[in-house]
């Protein structure tokens, strides 16, 4: 999430005047590490399946912003990434935290996000105590609404048995529950000419060719910034039970050293009424089927796969997520003198065998149009991330 996102969205909660399952609200930071630990516990394990939040500098009550600049107990993200890292969690299996500092009313408040994960419920297999406060082993803490599990208790059998369904992904559908497997190679196992999961054998990935009418489809421009400009199309399909959930275009590259779904299309228009787009780029948000499949056929101990990687992405852009594509669209709209100077500056040469000179002048713009992209995009980051 980006930082001037991340920032509306406590705005909001601020605006809100309450706290709720997946964010609380703090005057100070922690003076007691036990108290501290708990509450991340707590939040991690939330019942709302997202990224959690402890926003300190924000009066709980009254919703004042007083900020954490003279807090004698403030810490820093790698002092809470030290506090969980010695604990005794089950399994050796961390909450994941980030600190972000904003400035609100003029004031610094810093953000503890606890990072969602499907890795619930956490606990300790070893107490944890701090100025009599303890945190107790075997002890599974979980927040309902604003409250927290007490400490010296554990959730009720309800809240604990939504927490296991989480890890093993009973809570989600059948195509969420294949694309968080994806994530995981080593499950799956490969059969002719697809995949199967190894732990649930009903999910399948089928990868087979296309039908005719993609025989004679020119290669798309990034396969000329490859070694190799021969493309090949297949269909994926991933299926539940021999039901379908879901199909992709997969294009064969670089003399079949690379394999990819396609990167989705997207168009930059400079000028309030036009019809046609002045340029077209392509690109995956991760997160999205595509890029998780993007990952899952990636063989990153091939040397050569890996350079053709590399050389797609010089192209193709990926965003962290949809708001994250919209926002950086605009932001390229309003730096259009800038993106074409760019553009214009570049003298990239790409070897593009093609039928003509206007096929080949229109390749080449795309690939430079994708190069310009990813350093805007880069320079967008740095400014807003």
């Amino acid at each position: 999430m980006m930082m001037f996102e991340l920032r509306e969205e406590i705005l909001m909660l601020i605006d809100s005047k309450r706290e709720d399952d997946y964010w609380d609200f703090k005057v100070k930071y922690h003076s007691n590490s036990a108290n501290l630990l708990h509450d991340i516990i707590c939040m991690a394990n939330n019942r709302v399946d997202r990224d959690a939040y402890i926003i300190f500098g924000v009066v709980d009550g009254t919703y004042e912003v007083v900020g954490v600049k003279e807090d004698e107990n403030r810490r820093t993200q790698q002092q809470m990434i030290d506090l969980l890292k010695d604990k005794k969690f089950v399994s050796g299996i961390r909450p994941r935290v980030e600190v972000r500092n904003l400035m609100i009313s003029g004031l610094e408040v810093d953000v503890l996000v606890i990072k969602n994960s499907t890795d619930t419920p956490y606990y300790l297999t070893e107490d944890y105590q701090d100025q009599g406060r303890k945190v107790r082993a075997n002890h599974i803490y979980t927040r309902v609404g604003d409250t927290n599990t007490d400490i010296n208790r554990s959730a009720d059998i309800n809240n604990v048995e939504y927490l296991w369904k989480k890890r093993f992904l009973l809570t989600r559908s059948p195509f969420e529950q294949v694309l968080k497997r994806l994530e995981n190679k080593s499950e799956w196992k490969s059969d002719d000419g697809g995949y199967y999961n190894f732990y649930n054998p009903e999910f399948t990935i089928t990868i087979g060719d296309e039908d005719d009418e993609y025989d004679s489809r020119r290669p798309e421009f990034y396969s000329y910034v490859l070694m190799n400009s021969s493309t090949m199309y297949q269909k994926l399909r991933i299926k539940y039970f021999g039901t379908q959930l879901y199909n992709d275009l997969i294009v064969i590259l670089d003399g079949g050293r690379y394999s990819t779904p396609a990167p989705e299309w997207a168009f930059l228009k400079f000028g309030e009424h036009k019809v046609h787009a002045d340029y077209a780029l392509k690109y995956f948000t991760k997160g999205s089927a595509s890029y998780k499949l993007n990952e899952f056929l990636y063989n990153e101990e091939d040397q050569e796969e890996a350079h053709a990687r590399r050389r797609f992405f010089e192209v193709v852009l990926l965003f962290n997520d949809e708001l994250e594509k919209e926002t950086f669209l605009e932001y390229v709209h309003h730096h259009e003198d800038d993106f074409i100077n760019k553009l214009n500056a570049r003298d990239d040469y790409f070897s593009v065998d093609v039928d003509t000179v206007h096929y080949r002048d229109h390749i080449v713009e795309r690939l430079k149009t994708g190069k310009v992209l990813n350093q805007m995009l880069l320079e967008f980051r740095s400014r807003w991330g």
